[in-house]
């Protein structure tokens, strides 16, 4: 299983988001974000799922996914 920093930050570079882009969507600061990446600061719950909101990540698989 991949760390989720690791698949945040494949997330955004799929995109072509650099760790600013990503801050300013979400208002928060690109260190944060890079604090977040590195594994420094870990985000709440809340501020995880809205990363995974503005990076299009799928945090609950459909159910078809599953079988």
């Amino acid at each position: 299983m991949k760390d989720y920093r690791e698949i945040i930050r494949k997330y955004r570079q799929k995109k072509g988001w650099s760790q600013y882009r990503l801050a300013k969507e979400l208002h928060m600061t690109q260190s944060f974000m890079n604090e977040v990446e590195s594994g420094k600061k870990s985000p709440s719950i809340e501020v995880f799922f809205r990363i995974c909101e503005a990076l299009d990540i799928q945090v609950f698989p459909n159910e078809e996914e599953t079988q």
